[in-house]
């Protein structure tokens, strides 16, 4: 079970390493075995169908192309919730724009799912 205390670690080191741009920092949350999803796939990885990422490598690679199109990113953080077995991050994007993110994550603390939303407000 997770709890506030792991939650707001976690949320506080998963900032840092996106708002330093640092890949490996970043990639340092992830397990191996990593699925993410994201409606951004499919302008970043051209794939229409945005089928959710598999594996450690292939996140990486979306990251680090994230990173390169978008040079002044910067997540600033408005909310922690936690679940069971998830945490999710409410923050705001250098555009303005909210985004949630959910992780759930295995024994090791690792994320092994993540799923992104942003504000289709906007």
């Amino acid at each position: 079970m997770i709890d506030e205390t792991f939650a707001r670690r976690f949320a506080a080191s998963w900032y840092a390493a996106w708002n330093a741009h640092d890949l490996d920092a970043m990639m340092a949350h992830y397990a191996d075995a990593i699925q993410h999803s994201s409606p951004f796939i499919a302008r970043y990885n051209n794939d229409p169908a945005c089928a959710p990422l598999q594996g450690k490598a292939a996140v990486r690679t979306y990251f680090g192309r994230a990173l390169e199109r978008n040079p002044t990113l910067r997540f600033d953080p408005m909310h922690v919730a936690v679940g069971v077995e998830t945490v999710l991050l409410v923050y705001r994007r250098m555009t303005g724009e909210v985004a949630a993110e959910t992780f759930a994550f295995d024994g090791a603390g690792k994320v092994v799912k993540s799923v992104s939303h942003y504000d289709a407000t906007t």
